[in-house]
């Protein structure tokens, strides 16, 4: 045996597979960038990528609110919800099956947001609890981009974590807000109307660009 020709037919063989090894590597990386120039284009045409959640909203405790809110500067179309257990407020409301939230909505603009009040903490804690919804309500968005690719995702509304926290700041919040509106001629009364104003249509039927809220 002439190991000097079995060593270049070895060397031979190597040579062709390292040339096939290079030229699979080649391919799925051109196939790769492909896809990525597709999807860019796709973003492109669809406005990027939305991100559309449904949350509960303690900004201003005690009053606990939900909020539909797409995240992103992407449109947002074709959004349903799917609840782990109905919300419903102290008065007895079914939240969850107003009809934006039941039904759905055909279109949430870029960094739109559509709120409404579930009701105060003190009033809702008994309410999770004698339902058994200690560990919050979960509930899934599923939802599409203008180019129509789908996306989902996952949330968890717990108030009971948020019990005791913050009521009291937003009481004194609210009661410096009333003492600057009752200054006779101060430079803020009329802002302070306003933020007041928006405090109300926070919760309100008022329907603007990113933000719409419901009673």
């Amino acid at each position: 045996m002439n190991w000097q020709n079995v060593d270049q037919e070895g060397a031979a063989i190597s040579n062709v597979l390292n040339v096939r090894v290079i030229g699979a590597g080649y391919y799925y990386l051109v196939k790769l960038y492909r896809e990525w120039i597709r999807r860019s284009k796709e973003e492109r045409t669809a406005g990027g990528r939305p991100m559309v959640v449904v949350s509960a909203d303690y900004s201003r405790l005690p009053n606990v609110g939900t909020v539909v809110r797409n995240f992103n500067k992407a449109p947002a179309k074709e959004a349903s919800f799917a609840f782990s257990a109905p919300v419903v407020a102290p008065d007895g409301l079914v939240v969850s099956d107003l009809p934006y939230l039941k039904k759905g909505l055909p279109f949430l603009e870029p960094e739109g947001q559509i709120s409404h009040l579930w009701g105060r903490l003190p009033d809702l804690a008994p309410v999770l609890r004698e339902r058994g919804l200690e560990d919050g309500i979960r509930l899934t968005t599923s939802y599409k981009d203008l180019a129509g690719e789908s996306y989902e995702t996952e949330w968890t509304l717990d108030p009971l974590l948020f019990e005791g926290c913050g009521i009291g700041s937003s009481k004194r919040m609210t009661e410096l807000a009333d003492a600057v509106e009752k200054i006779p001629g101060s430079s803020s009364n009329d802002g302070g109307r306003r933020g007041r104003s928006g405090e109300n249509e926070r919760y309100g039927t008022t329907i603007r660009k990113g933000d719409a809220q419901c009673y």
